[in-house]
């Protein structure tokens, strides 16, 4: 199949879920301790929190597992394999899902998955890779995550592979299911390079991806309690979810085969609901507030980039914001939402706050007349607050709504934010979280 890979950037989509089912019976499905891994007898610390955090102590820091993100030659974190939910770390690998206290370093559960590795050196090696295994999504119940794994042939039946979705339960580790999707017949050029991801988790569905550049793309719907496959759909990457709806992009376009569209699908049954964003060459949905479906879009006739913004009702345009030019799947700009209610995108050099539920423009920097720069860089908003660097490479806290400094003094910008710590890479590389200070 043709088609241009459109990554789903994995933004921490606030999901919720409801799990069922007591400890498991068989070894496999209890919790490990993993060797070499950070251990701790001791009580768990009082610890300082801020929501939002202003601070961090870079003093004590607490080092993380070298899985849960990877770095380039500079030290600067390109991927993330880790999501941080209060103080635990969950964190996915070829082989297993595991949670880390971040405040402690102690690791709480691992869980192996089953199978083998379709891309074993995926997160390793002195190479930057863009694809690999999306963070886990987490709720209060369940951590969920997606790899790809090679299933063994079988007599005359040849190897394959499977996007492969483990579930356990978020606070003891408890395997609940796991599930084998086959997704291509072609395994040892598939299973490599390939994109997994599980988009978010509601009390109807677990909604989960495998995309490999320009040749699979498929989303599947489970069930939250077993695991059970609920829908199929090929040629489609599942990119944000609002209620009932889940918004993809959808690469089986009859009217031109080189062309995408934005198309709805109900997340418990995977009925299609509506077609948007039609004419597009390229489309990345950003998970936002479930108010509005937000559309990274290139236009197929002119190649411009457009942000996009659609009722996830009926997908009709709400908003339509020209960028000034680019390549890729995200060619308008990189944009984030910050957990509440402002939406950032960055384009050209230009930093930009919408609110998330009318996409309004609230503020943007630069900002001549109040002799302000845009950051050099923003790495990641949560709850009203933007962390970034400033243009001399200083760690900096915004306010999302305003754009005005909150803080100059952040000591860190972090990836991932929580209440409790920020978790980024220190200067070697090395996988650090840093507690909140204040």
């Amino acid at each position: 199949m043709r088609r241009t890979l459109a990554a789903v950037a994995c933004l921490g989509v606030v999901v919720t879920a409801g799990g069922c089912g007591g400890p498991g019976d068989d070894p496999a499905s209890r919790p490990t301790s993993v060797p070499g891994a950070p251990s701790s007898t001791s009580a768990a610390p009082e610890a300082k929190t801020a929501d939002p955090p202003m601070a961090f102590d870079v003093n004590g820091a607490v080092a993380l597992p070298a899985t849960a993100l990877r770095t380039n030659v500079a030290g600067s974190v390109v991927s993330r394999f880790v999501t941080l939910r209060d103080r635990t770390a969950y964190i996915i690998t070829p082989t297993e899902m595991s949670a880390v206290d971040v405040l402690t370093g102690r690791q709480n559960w691992t869980v192996p998955i089953e199978g083998e590795p379709g891309d074993p050196n995926g997160q390793s090696g002195p190479f930057v890779n863009p694809t690999g295994p999306r963070p886990p999504a987490v709720t209060d119940e369940l951590a969920v995550a997606a790899v790809p794994v090679v299933l063994p042939e079988k007599g005359t039946t040849p190897a394959s592979v499977a996007l492969s979705v483990v579930a356990a339960d978020a606070a003891k580790g408890t395997k609940k299911w796991q599930v084998d999707i086959q997704v291509s017949d072609s395994p040892y050029a598939d299973a490599q390079n390939a994109v997994t991801q599980v988009v978010a988790v509601t009390d109807k569905a677990v909604i989960a991806n495998f995309s490999h550049q320009d040749e699979e793309h498929v989303t599947v719907g489970l069930d939250p309690a077993t695991g059970a496959t609920l829908w199929e759909r090929k040629d489609y990457d599942a990119g944000s979810v609002h209620g009932d709806i889940v918004v993809g992009t959808d690469y089986d376009v009859p009217e031109n085969s080189s062309m995408t569209q934005a198309t709805a699908l109900d997340v418990a049954s995977g009925q299609q609901k509506w077609v948007g964003a039609l004419q597009s060459s390229q489309l990345t949905m950003i998970p936002a507030d479930p108010a509005l479906v937000v559309v990274n879009r290139t236009d197929y006739g002119t190649g411009h980039p457009f942000l996009l913004f659609l009722d996830p009702a009926t997908g009709a345009e709400k908003a339509k914001i020209a960028g000034e030019g680019g390549f890729g799947s995200s060619a308008y700009g990189e944009c984030l939402y910050d957990q509440q209610s402002v939406l950032l995108c960055q384009q050209d050099g230009v930093l930009t706050g919408y609110d998330a539920k009318s996409a309004q423009k609230l503020w943007s920097l630069p900002d001549e007349a109040a002799n302000r720069v845009a950051p050099a860089s923003v790495t990641v908003a949560w709850h009203g607050a933007v962390y970034g660097t400033t243009q001399g490479g200083t760690p900096i806290v915004l306010d999302a709504k305003t754009g005005k400094d909150r803080s100059t003094e952040a000591g860190a910008a972090p990836v991932q934010v929580s209440k409790y710590a920020g978790i980024t890479a220190d200067d070697d590389g090395t996988p650090v979280a840093y507690p909140v200070k204040k």
